[in-house]
C-alpha cells in the first residue's frame, strides 16, 4: 500500500453490494472499508476519516444516510470530506429525489441511483476525491 493510496468509507447496510464496491474500487487503487450503520459509519469517520463516503440512503429508517450526511456536513472536523449518495430510494419508496430540487434537505455532494454503471461510479469518485477541499 502506498501512503498516498485514498480511503473511500461505504456506510450501507446491504452487504453484497458493499462488497461488490469494494471489488471494483480496490481494483483501481483505492482503500476501502465498510460499515454496515450510520452508527459505526459515524465512528470510522471520526477515528479514522475517510477521503470519500459512499452513503446508503435507507438502513435501519428510511431516512438514516439524510440524518447522517447532515450530521457531518455540519461538523467542522469532517465536513470537508465529499459524501456521495448511492441509493435505492426512488425505486423502493417511489419519492424522487433530486439534489438541485431537494439540496436544502441533502447536503451530499453528490448523488446517483443505484445500480451504478462501474464507469460511472469510479467517474464520480475520482471527481469527487480531486476536487476534496482541505480543512
Amino acid at each position: 500500500m502506498t501512503t498516498d493510496q485514498k480511503k473511500i468509507l461505504i456506510i450501507d447496510d446491504d452487504q453484497d453490494y458493499a462488497d461488490a464496491l469494494r471489488i471494483v474500487l480496490e481494483n483501481h487503487g483505492y482503500e476501502v472499508f465498510h460499515t454496515p450503520n450510520i452508527r459505526e459509519g459515524r465512528e470510522r469517520v471520526t477515528s479514522n476519516p475517510p477521503d470519500l463516503i459512499i452513503l446508503d440512503v435507507m438502513m435501519d429508517k428510511h431516512t438514516d444516510g439524510f440524518d447522517l450526511c447532515s450530521d457531518l456536513k455540519s461538523d467542522q472536523t469532517c465536513s470537508a470530506i465529499p459524501i456521495m449518495m448511492v441509493t435505492a430510494v426512488t425505486e423502493k419508496t417511489g419519492f424522487k429525489f433530486s439534489p438541485s430540487t431537494d439540496g436544502d434537505y441533502c447536503l451530499a455532494d453528490d448523488y446517483v441511483s443505484k445500480p451504478v454503471p462501474v464507469s460511472d461510479l469510479l467517474s464520480r469518485v475520482n471527481r469527487l476525491i480531486q476536487t476534496r477541499k482541505v480543512c
